[in-house]
């Protein structure tokens, strides 16, 4: 299943993984004659407000990433994948990994306190080896 993510978000991991401050990132867009707020970039980067052109070439030579990155959608819809895709460390995909497994279970947990799992029904083990 493809799943398209904001160009806002990825502009937003993007500039994380460079570990810039939205401030670095506003001096750096007005040392290139580009002047915006921090809370424009954050509004960008929530998704809050579109990004022009001009906007969006210069946010990605800042954050030194391919343009048409941007547009692309990934096909898995876990965490793991979206970091992978997006060149993280080794040891932040193991820890984000682990955050998943969590989540999932935190999950599967509440379903089991509001009595939504419904285990399948099976013959008792015994049976089954009698087949």
């Amino acid at each position: 299943m493809k799943e398209e993510i904001s160009i806002g978000l990825k502009l937003k991991l993007a500039r994380e993984e460079k570990d810039l401050s939205q401030e670095e990132v506003v001096k750096r867009l007005a040392e290139k004659n580009l002047n915006m707020s921090r809370e424009t970039l954050s509004k960008i980067e929530n998704d809050k407000r579109t990004v022009s052109a001009m906007e969006l070439n210069a946010l990605c030579k800042i954050l030194d990433i391919d343009i048409n990155s941007l547009f692309e959608e990934y096909e898995e819809n876990d965490l793991v994948t979206l970091f992978r895709r997006t060149n993280f460390s080794q040891e932040t995909l193991e820890e984000v990994e682990k955050l998943q497994d969590m989540i999932k279970a935190f999950i599967s947990q509440k379903r089991i306190y509001e009595g939504k799992f419904k285990p399948k029904k099976r013959k008792p083990l015994w049976e089954e080896c009698l087949d």
